[in-house]
């Protein structure tokens, strides 16, 4: 006697292993935040070759890194790099994301496989509560453990302002989601853009100086490919909170 599987695929989770969903939620809250964000300009050509043909930039764009410690969220605590070259897509001002880096797997398969988002682990040692003898915040990205790819400094200055539900802040960003064919030398099975905004509401504000260095370690994870120009700017968000808000359509990549 033979038997069929009785899996079919409205059974099927949106992440493998698609009988057993490693993430079992819609959208994601995140608690407890602690940022630093470094902005810097770059070359033209060096942001060009990262962004797609549907993406507009400035003349030396400027681009953010961003160092977050999450206390607390819909896939638990983590720490994660994410490296932003701001953009125009249709008309609208967007963040798109060519490296990202996550300390946790379940962030790791959420941004990757539903946002778009590049991401692959890293080692991210940023931690805004520990107190130290200068009275400056550190942040190093790693890959592999000890091989610093990127290191930031933050001096806090005074607190500049406050997010609340009153006042939230949003940031627009946009992934390139691709999965490949499993034939060879076929097309990509997907190739889409997908937006996505992240809703702060609540958590401080505040202004300092920022000292931002790619070390060019590695040319696996090439993030001194996106070279700071002239001077770095600094702000920090300190125990924030914000929502994930997912997309209501895609957008097929057609060059």
């Amino acid at each position: 006697m033979t038997h069929r599987g009785k899996l079919t695929r409205n059974d099927l989770a949106q992440t493998m292993p698609v009988h057993a969903d490693p993430l079992s939620f819609t959208n994601a809250t995140f608690t407890g935040v602690d940022q630093v964000t470094f902005k810097y300009q770059t070359r033209t050509e060096a942001a060009a070759a990262l962004l797609p043909v549907e993406l507009e930039i400035e003349d030396n764009p400027e681009v953010s890194v961003m160092f977050l410690n999450y206390g607390f969220s819909s896939v638990g605590p983590f720490r994660e790099y994410i490296h932003i070259i701001h953009a125009r897509f249709r008309g609208e001002e967007v963040g798109f994301v060519p490296h990202i880096f996550i300390s946790n797997e379940r962030g790791m398969l959420a941004g990757r496989e539903r946002e778009g988002y590049p991401k692959l682990l890293g080692e991210i040692d940023f931690d805004m509560r520990q107190s130290n003898v200068y009275g400056l915040l550190t942040a190093k990205m790693s890959r592999p453990a000890g091989v610093t790819l990127a290191q930031g400094l933050f001096r806090p200055s005074e607190m500049v302002g406050g997010v609340s539900e009153d006042k939230p802040v949003v940031i627009k960003a946009i992934g390139l989601r691709v999965l490949g064919s499993a034939v060879p030398d076929s097309p990509l099975t997907v190739c889409e853009l997908v937006p996505s905004a992240l809703e702060f509401f609540s958590g401080q504000i505040w202004s300092g100086d920022g000292s931002l260095m790619f070390t060019g370690a590695s040319s696996l994870t090439p993030l001194h490919e996106l070279p700071v120009v002239g001077a770095v700017e600094a702000t920090a968000f300190y125990n924030a909170s914000f929502r994930l808000h997912r997309p209501t359509e895609t957008y097929p990549l057609g060059r």
